[in-house]
């Protein structure tokens, strides 16, 4: 890891602050002590368990929010991007999840502290980063539904749409092909299932004509029959403005 030159972007105009603000709000987040982090993929950031004082806002990249389990298993909570907050919670406590790059990342590294003077600073940043904790707090909701109800291939098609649609950044607009660098692991350890069954229902998929995962590039064939097959209604991804 190592840091970035001075030249590079300010947390000041990354999401979710490209908002209206105060010349003293915008001041104030430029005085936040914020580091932007370089990270290779397949780094670890945070590790669970080891004492946090910092929390991470996505500038740019992939990576994954997980738990480990003694087995040496994991469970994907969350695909995290640009604008996510990762570490809004009680500081100076064990973590409870671990985030991991899994291409190129660019992170904000702000100490936790910093962010309740925030919020203590200001009504306005207050509010952004409770809209984000709220909107974060609905796709893990999603999430938990999504693996715990929906049928294999419900449940990735689910998945699959739900990242196109938050890579189009305001929740609402959703192309009909974007590139993934996700391996079959990668889906298997959010979705609880095996590379197996992944590969399967991928398959599947695309022998019913909803959509192509292949070299990188998820191609959605039929949008609109995709989304009614999976159930999929994207009001949850909306940053509703506190």
């Amino acid at each position: 890891m190592t840091l970035a030159p001075e030249s590079n972007p300010k947390i000041q105009d990354t999401p979710p602050f490209r908002i209206p603000l105060s010349e003293a709000d915008r001041a104030f987040l430029a005085g936040l002590g914020a580091t932007l982090r370089r990270y290779a993929p397949h780094e670890t950031i945070m590790r669970q368990g080891d004492d946090e004082g910092r929390a991470f806002i996505i500038h740019s990249g992939w990576s994954c929010v997980h738990t480990d389990l003694p087995d040496g298993e994991r469970q994907i909570i969350d695909f995290p991007f640009s604008g996510d907050i990762i570490g809004l919670r009680a500081y100076q406590s064990p973590s409870y999840i671990s985030l991991t790059s899994i291409t190129k990342l660019i992170v904000f590294e702000v100490p936790a502290k910093a962010l309740t003077a925030a919020v203590e600073h200001s009504p306005r940043l207050a509010g952004t980063f409770l809209s984000v904790a709220a909107r974060q707090r609905a796709i893990l909701v999603e999430h938990l539904t999504n693996v715990g109800r929906r049928r294999g291939a419900a449940r990735a098609a689910h998945l699959l749409l739900e990242i196109g649609t938050r890579l189009g950044g305001d929740g609402q607009r959703l192309a009909s092909h974007y590139e993934c660098p996700l391996t079959q692991y990668d889906l298997a350890d959010a979705l609880g299932m095996t590379a197996i069954h992944i590969n399967r229902i991928l398959k599947d998929l695309r022998e019913l004509d909803l959509l192509s995962f292949r070299h990188r590039t998820v191609d959605f064939i039929n949008l609109p029959a995709t989304k009614k097959f999976a159930g999929f209604n994207p009001s949850y991804l909306l940053l509703e403005r506190i």
